[in-house]
């Protein structure tokens, strides 16, 4: 799953358990995100499945996996996508981020592929960015919530980002966070309203 779709999914998530308490995400509104994915990738799909837009663009991913290796000791990625913040993912065991590391590069280098054509010029200053996105996951909302497992479930929001953190025994699990736009945030939000709305 690409990045952006992985960061509407969180606030999707975040806004049910606002809302009801549950763990529900907008199944409808990932599909059409997956749609819109795919047209924009030149990639029709009779299924509308994910995966054959990474089976589509399977030679560049693996381009982006040859550039960029984990690292020794490595347990988080801080990524940046067209000269901007992307996201943030972190584990608290270097085994775990050694597995899910090449997944994570894909759901990033997918819209970095995508977006290639917008030719946004890159960051002159990408250390100062990376501190200031940290520094503003402080101002972010924060919630908490029981987690569907062992632990507790941290939801974050923020003027440009939204995150989660799984959190047991005082430990942080895994956390992520994703820049979304003042935009992308109030149509997720409307929309999510508009269609719980309709099943009222």
């Amino acid at each position: 799953m690409s990045f952006k779709i992985r960061g509407k999914k969180a606030a999707n998530v975040t806004d049910s358990l606002k809302e009801s308490g549950s763990y529900n995400s907008d199944q409808g509104a990932i599909w059409e995100n997956i749609e819109e994915m795919s047209y924009n990738a030149g990639v029709h799909s009779p299924t509308g499945a994910m995966k054959d837009v990474f089976e589509e663009k399977k030679a560049d991913l693996d381009d982006y996996m040859k550039a960029f290796q984990c690292l020794p000791h490595q347990k988080g990625m801080f990524v940046f996508v067209g000269g901007e913040v992307a996201g943030w993912d972190m584990l608290s065991r270097e085994s775990a981020f050694d597995i899910i590391f090449p997944k994570l590069v894909k759901s990033y280098a997918l819209d970095a592929i995508l977006e290639k054509e917008k030719k946004k010029e890159s960051s002159q200053k990408p250390l100062e960015e990376t501190k200031r996105f940290l520094e503003g996951i402080k101002e972010c909302e924060e919630k908490k919530y029981p987690s569907t497992g062992q632990g507790l479930d941290y939801r974050f929001e923020g003027q440009d980002k939204v995150g989660s953190a799984l959190v047991y025994l005082d430990k942080v699990i895994h956390m992520a966070f994703f820049k979304m736009s003042k935009e992308e945030r109030v149509g997720r939000m409307s929309g999510y309203k508009r269609r719980r709305g309709y099943r009222i």
